[in-house]
């Protein structure tokens, strides 16, 4: 018979390692290939483009159309202005009668009197009627005159139409009390209807 010599240890050994490095080899290069892949992917590619310009509008605004008298004429004039805006509807149509008191920015003159501020504003959504509370300067301050006292109303009335068409009246107040009259020619203890004054 013929005698098989039994390999030599230090091959085997050899062979062992030889498997054990190209295990190691093959799994560093899997980790280097998924670790390339990976930020390739994360990795911004190009140069980004600069940002274009926009307007700054704070959050929560909007354009708004605010009616003012023309300076040399008989007629209402309209300016357009971004407004801060609530989330509530009201605080909605508050701030726009507040920046239409605050008067016009753009050559305008402002039909209500001076001094005249806001003190609450109420809607009533079943009947679609809208109160608006002055303080006392909006009579007490009034220039008088029957064309003045209709740029005045017109003047809010158109302002609250165009920019909340839900609104179907509105019932001036001041002081919290309803007032015959603005300056004597108008009837303003009722409602006015939006229809009217467009």
């Amino acid at each position: 018979m013929d005698k098989v010599d039994p390999p030599d240890e230090g091959t085997s050994l050899s062979r062992g390692t030889l498997k054990s490095n190209h295990l190691i080899l093959i799994a560093a290069a899997v980790i280097i290939i998924v670790g390339l892949v990976y930020y390739a992917k994360r990795r911004d590619t190009g140069t980004p483009a600069p940002p274009e310009r926009i307007a700054v509008v704070t959050e929560g605004s909007r354009a708004v159309t605010l009616y003012f008298a023309h300076r040399d004429e008989e007629t209402l004039v309209t300016e357009t202005r971004m407004v801060g805006i609530g989330t509530e509807y009201v605080d909605q149509i508050e701030r726009v009668l507040r920046a239409l008191l605050n008067g016009p920015e753009e050559g305008g003159v402002s039909t209500i009197a001076d001094g005249t501020r806001l003190l609450d504003v109420f809607y009533d959504s079943d009947s679609a009627i809208l109160y608006v509370d002055f303080t006392s300067e909006i009579v007490a301050g009034h220039p008088g005159g029957s064309s003045a006292e209709y740029f005045t109303i017109a003047a809010i009335m158109r302002t609250v139409s165009q920019n909340f068409p839900e609104v179907r009246a509105v019932q001036f107040l001041v002081e919290g009390l309803q007032v015959g009259t603005l300056a004597g020619h108008i009837d303003a203890y009722k409602p006015f209807a939006v229809s009217d004054w467009r």
